[in-house]
């Protein structure tokens, strides 16, 4: 018996354009019922995110789940050409999440405007 098992890692969500002179939550649509998050790429930024600082949430107002810890630093993104990965959260290496709506909720705003453009890939589950 042979199993075919197809590459099953995507693009789960993505936002483009977040805002990171904001503290509000804004929510990543995910395009699966059940997966596991691999990493999640941050780039395109328009301005260089010096202060901006925060995580993403499973729920609002940083609740549910931590996927990405809320002292998130993202001040390798200098400018549109750069790219960071984000750190996942101990819990999201090992958990099987469900949500089908994330929140980037920044701690710090940038204090200027600034935006950039947020990718989730992971593996999607039966």
């Amino acid at each position: 018996m042979s199993y075919d098992f197809p590459n099953t890692e995507r693009l789960l969500g993505v936002i483009k354009s977040a805002n990171f002179n904001s503290v509000a939550d804004q929510p990543i649509t995910i395009r699966s019922q059940k997966y596991v998050v691999r990493n999640i790429v941050v780039d395109n930024a328009s301005a260089s995110l010096t202060l901006a600082a925060g995580g993403i949430y499973t729920g609002t107002s940083k609740s549910g789940t931590t996927v990405v810890a809320a002292a998130q630093i993202y001040t390798a993104l200098t400018g549109a050409t750069k790219f960071l990965d984000l750190t996942l959260a101990s819990a999201v290496v090992t958990d099987i999440l469900t949500a089908t709506t994330i929140y980037l909720s920044l701690t710090v705003p940038q204090g200027t405007a600034a935006t950039a453009d947020l990718y989730i890939f992971g593996d999607t589950l039966p």
